[in-house]
């Protein structure tokens, strides 16, 4: 059975003032565990930086900090909130893969749930998500706080339409520019162009409640997003 990848946004892990939302986590890794102690299938949880990261990325840039050194902060951050649900989950001190090789050197020792923020400046965490996935062969679900993919960005516009399915190219027209450190963006053209060359399977949909995360890994009817490659 394929991994599966799950990308938490940081609009899911964290309120606006940046403090973890107690109630989401618990229900989130409780569900967690029951799925896995009732499954084979091993699952990856990536976790960004989240409203502390580009805290901490603001203050660096008002001092000039560039823009590489702020990107590794921000990665720093991440590995500490992966930190504290691996913890949460397993009660021991936590052990966050920093590199591809030492998540599957912990997969081949048979650690069946692994937690993880990014891995190296100038990629997302949806980035590190698409490379894990396509690394073990395995299913992408990014978790946020929107049903999907809309023809805009339907927190602004009243018009947007939800697609139930888009292709990789369309993507990229709609997500297409520039990023800088610690900024927020629902996909991105590294994290495309990984999906895309592995034809990695990735749904995107809304995380709130987290049993539709689950949902979707069993298989059940739910509303999502699927990339598509024609």
């Amino acid at each position: 059975m394929r991994p599966a990848v799950i990308k938490l946004g940081g609009s899911l892990l964290f309120t606006n003032e940046g403090s973890f939302r107690r109630g989401y986590l618990r229900e989130f890794l409780a569900l967690l565990k029951s799925f896995t102690e009732a499954s084979e299938r091993k699952v990856i949880v990536v976790v960004g930086g989240g409203r502390i990261a580009r805290e901490y990325i603001g203050l660096g840039r008002e001092f000039a900090v560039n823009e590489g050194v702020l990107d590794e902060i921000g990665i720093q951050v991440s590995r500490l909130n992966a930190s504290v649900m691996h913890s949460i989950f397993y009660g021991t001190l936590p052990v966050i893969p920093e590199s591809l090789r030492r998540l599957h050197e912990l997969i081949s020792l048979g650690v069946k749930v692994i937690f993880m923020g990014g891995l190296q400046p100038g990629q997302s965490t949806t980035t590190t998500a698409a490379l894990v996935a396509e690394s073990l062969n395995g299913e992408l679900l990014i978790a946020t706080d929107v049903d999907g993919i809309f023809t805009e960005d339907p927190k602004k516009s009243p018009e947007a339409r939800f697609l139930e399915a888009v292709s990789i190219s369309e993507l990229k027209k709609m997500f297409f520019s520039g990023q800088l450190a610690g900024e927020y963006r629902l996909l991105d053209l590294l994290s495309l162009n990984i999906i895309e060359r592995s034809r990695v399977n990735t749904y995107i949909f809304n995380g709130d409640p987290p049993e539709r995360i689950f949902k979707i890994l069993r298989n059940e009817k739910e509303k999502y997003t699927k990339i598509t490659f024609s």
